[in-house]
């Protein structure tokens, strides 16, 4: 038996961006409805794993820096709202030889936008932060404006907010199909017929199933598998200046691999690998434990962490001092890509009555409160104020983006 729902706007996941988004949209009292396949805060895409970095020095582009402004005084605004902490201000270290893109990107982003930034020689990182061993040929930049969310106290957080603003929010409901009209756009979930003004859709790695169209936006969004891993630590630092900061790496094959202080007093540090050398990105085999393009299906997940996946983290772990060679436990998530590695947010004409938001390759959870704001504002206004033109949908028209 068909049932039909009527409201302003829905929102078709409910993780990191569209959590945020329809708590936006109740608190300004637009009648909303999110639709969650799975329960807030779950361990099934992308939003999941205790901590994710936030930092303003982008190292992927000066042109991220105001919208990490913009996330901060986003995520103040949750923070107050929910009466709890989910950010924790630890700073950021940025490791490398000069010209890697983690020290040199970050540099830049500092330089242009007028950041506090300190750039570290190999002797003064072992004095301040003796955590890390360093090459002879490396050197740091630490910036104090960073730190660590808390990725399912936030979505929790949003959720709750956006319930008792007044949302209605179906969980453990799968969409089955969105159909995107100028004036009605319509989303089922089900035998149940959502009828709105507006969806916004947010929904990660299931996206380019929900939209089969977004194959033909410069090459659509592929799903790639990655393994983080929690390390018993097994020395306290010793004449570190404060708590230990979050961290990346560049590394001299051009991996690009991050880590976090301590979140469970002291007992295990987690780390990730973001990006593989070049050497495993081009090779048709590569090495035992690379992730680099392994592909996902959602519906299935990430294949579980091996013992493979095991010894390629454990050798970035032997960087630093105090720390076990093998983790305590490994967790598989997943990356939504996008053909440039920067983010989906905004309209397509070829979608019409939809504002999308997806593919945020590895590098989009510090963003989530801005985002929440954009998207609230494109579903209420048509239009947002925030720095959000680099992400256009159409940026890979041969025209080139048709919006500002």
């Amino acid at each position: 038996m068909k049932t039909r729902l009527d409201t302003d706007t829905v929102v078709v996941g409910l993780g990191a961006m569209g959590s945020q988004t329809l708590w936006r949209l109740a608190r300004d009292g637009v009648d909303a409805i999110g639709v969650e396949r799975f329960a807030p805060g779950h361990d099934r895409g992308s939003s999941h794993g205790e901590s994710r970095i936030i930092r303003t020095a982008y190292l992927e582009g000066a042109e991220y820096v105001p919208f990490v402004r913009a996330a901060w005084r986003a995520w103040d605004e949750l923070q107050e709202a929910a009466q709890a902490r989910l950010v924790i201000r630890s700073g950021a270290l940025m490791l490398g030889r000069p010209d890697s893109a983690a020290v040199d990107g970050s540099t830049l982003a500092a330089r242009e936008h007028g950041l506090a930034c300190t750039r570290l020689v190999a002797r003064e990182l072992a004095e301040r932060h003796p955590r890390h061993l360093m090459r002879p040929d490396e050197v740091g930049v630490f910036e104090e404006d960073a730190g660590v969310v808390l990725p399912e106290p936030a979505i929790l957080a949003a959720v709750r907010l956006a319930r008792e603003a007044g949302a209605r929010v179906l969980t453990q409901r799968a969409v089955t199909r969105i159909e995107p009209d100028a004036d009605h756009p319509r989303v089922w979930v089900g035998d149940t017929e959502i009828r709105a003004r507006r969806v916004v859709v947010t929904a990660g790695a299931w996206m380019p199933r929900l939209l089969p169209g977004l194959a033909d936006l410069g090459g659509g969004i592929r799903v790639e598998r990655r393994v983080l891993g929690w390390f018993p630590i097994t020395a306290p630092p010793t004449h570190t200046a404060g708590p230990e900061p979050v961290f990346a790496r560049d590394e001299p094959d051009g991996t690009l691999w991050y880590g976090f202080p301590s979140m469970d007093g002291g007992r295990t540090l987690k780390i990730g690998v973001h990006a593989e050398s070049a050497e495993v990105r081009t090779a048709e085999r590569p090495r035992p434990g690379a992730q680099w393009g392994e592909p996902v299906d959602p519906d299935l997940g990430p294949r579980p962490p091996d013992a493979d996946d095991a010894a390629r983290l454990g050798a970035l772990a032997a960087g630093l001092r105090g720390v076990g060679p093998l983790p305590e436990r490994m967790v598989a998530c997943m990356y939504t890509m996008t053909p440039d590695e920067h983010f989906l947010i905004g309209h397509h004409d070829a979608l019409p009555g939809l504002v999308l938001a997806g593919g945020f390759s590895g590098h989009g959870f510090k963003f989530a409160s801005a985002v929440g704001v954009a998207l609230a504002d494109l579903a209420r206004d048509g239009h947002t104020e925030l720095p959000i033109g680099m992400f256009d949908p159409h940026r890979w028209d041969t025209d080139g983006p048709r919006r500002p």
